[in-house]
């Protein structure tokens, strides 16, 4: 009862500071009009089709106090050109920014976003005026989840659920579905409410998720859960699209991220806290304190530093997902093992795969087993190792199977990577964009190396600090 008592407080706390003021409700409608005005006029003055609509967290009211997304749609006929898209209806929604700094993201196509003021981005997205489910692009379906959630959610209360979830969301880091968090959207969040009626029933139900988990909001198979699963490749959520049947809400879900947000749940319900909602501010560690804290732990840690990288953000965090994934592959390959590995980058001038090794560097012979004895398929094996000029003693016969030592091409993972990366890294599965940037220069610092970047770079010191401790601000 206690317990209860405790979430219920920190519920009306958190909720207080969520709901947008009166003024920034006036604030935040006048500056979605007058853009959506703007993109209106600038569309008639270059005679292109297009009805242009605020759609999104703002037009649901469902948006967090100080911190305001202006969705503004341009819904646009189906027989124009993709290509349009990308040429004339983009310079719209630039010329519509203009005087803000803009960054150009993608969604199938382009779309631009800027920042308005410290606390409102705005984003001016192109889409296709279809009917359901002559779907040409992933957002056509945005003004049919908009209609969808305004029509579920008209009470304040249900919106004030919605808002304490998207703000535990975020406080456990699991709030997007862009490629750099693969986590909840903000639709995801408005269905979860929506199905399970409240923030607490959410956590616990959450809390008791398996892999697989199967939401059907509309009941469109039945609860034949099975039949659904057969649509889609094996998700960790998968959350059936009110507007679309055949589509997965959670696709972009990654596994990590529906754990996390299962345990925390769980620990919220058990252990509550404001911790969930606003973790901390990670304190970067003093350079000195870094060098102690590495020294400390062990191991060995190398990092790949990278300059400027030719790739809109989201397109550049899937490449340097992909690449991390590739180099741990090519690191274990040659016997290093990786203990954990992370990608910083802070969209512009910089990024960083960080990977730590249980050893930097190991011996120079190595076992390999060859086929059992009995089997009969040793001869492309001895073939290979009788008087192989890498062949350190062998082959020879160990508890029923061939068996040698050879001596290793690379005993230095940070040589290895090196020698790897000299041409681009294409050939061990480096992304294309990285590759280019890498064939224009790279570093690879160990350790004690990283001062210096660590200095220069408080966002990266951040980050370094929280991979350091490893273990989540609400844990």
């Amino acid at each position: 009862m206690a317990r209860r008592k405790e979430i219920y407080t920190i519920l009306a706390e958190v909720a207080r500071r969520v709901t947008p003021t009166p003024a920034e409700r006036r604030q935040v409608s006048g500056m979605a009009e007058e853009l959506r005005k703007r993109v209106e006029e600038l569309a008639r003055e270059r005679g292109v089709p297009a009805e242009v609509r605020v759609e999104g967290s703002v037009a649901k009211d469902t948006w967090l106090r100080g911190d305001a997304d202006i969705d503004v749609f341009m819904l646009i006929p189906e027989h124009v050109e993709r290509r349009e898209i990308a040429s004339t209806y983009m310079e719209i929604a630039r010329e519509s920014l203009r005087g803000y700094p803009q960054t150009e993201r993608y969604a199938e196509h382009p779309y631009v976003e800027a920042q308005l003021t410290p606390t409102v981005k705005a984003n001016i997205v192109p889409c296709y005026r279809v009917k359901p489910p002559r779907w040409k692009t992933a957002t056509d379906r945005t003004p049919y989840h908009t209609e969808y959630v305004r029509k579920k959610l008209r009470s304040e209360k249900g919106k004030k659920e919605v808002r304490l979830l998207k703000r535990f969301m975020k406080g456990i880091s699991v709030y997007g579905s862009d490629i750099k968090v693969g986590g909840f959207s903000g639709y995801l969040a408005e269905l979860l409410i929506i199905h399970y009626g409240s923030f607490l029933n959410t956590l616990e139900a959450s809390s008791q998720w398996r892999r697989g988990e199967f939401l059907d909001v509309e009941d469109y198979f039945g609860g034949r859960g099975e039949e659904a699963r057969k649509l889609f490749d094996s998700p960790p959520l998968l959350a059936v699209d009110p507007v679309d049947r055949h589509r997965n809400v959670a696709s972009a879900l990654r596994e990590e991220c529906f754990h996390f947000f299962r345990e925390a749940s769980k620990r919220f319900l058990h252990q509550p806290s404001r911790r969930f909602f606003y973790p901390p501010s990670p304190k970067p560690l003093a350079a000195r304190r870094l060098q102690e804290a590495l020294a400390r732990r062990g191991g060995y840690l190398l990092f790949l530093k990278l300059g400027a990288v030719k790739a809109v953000p989201d397109v550049l965090w899937g490449q340097l997902y992909k690449t991390e994934k590739a180099l741990v592959r090519l690191l274990e390959d040659f016997d290093f093992q990786v203990l954990r590995s992370a990608v910083w980058s802070d969209e512009a001038s910089n990024s960083v795969l960080v990977f730590e090794l249980e050893e930097g560097s190991q011996g120079g012979t190595v076992k390999h087993l060859g086929p059992p004895v009995l089997a009969g398929e040793e001869e492309n094996f001895l073939a290979k190792h009788l008087g192989g000029r890498n062949t350190v003693s062998g082959p020879y016969i160990e508890g029923g199977r061939w068996a040698v030592l050879v001596r290793r091409k690379y005993t230095d993972a940070k040589t290895m990577l090196r020698d790897k990366l000299a041409d681009g890294g294409r050939s061990v599965g480096v992304a294309s964009r990285l590759a280019e940037t890498i064939r224009e220069g790279f570093n690879l610092l160990a350790s004690g190396e990283i001062s210096r970047f660590y200095q220069q770079h408080r966002d990266f010191a951040a980050f370094l600090t929280r991979f350091l401790d490893g273990k989540p601000p609400w844990l």
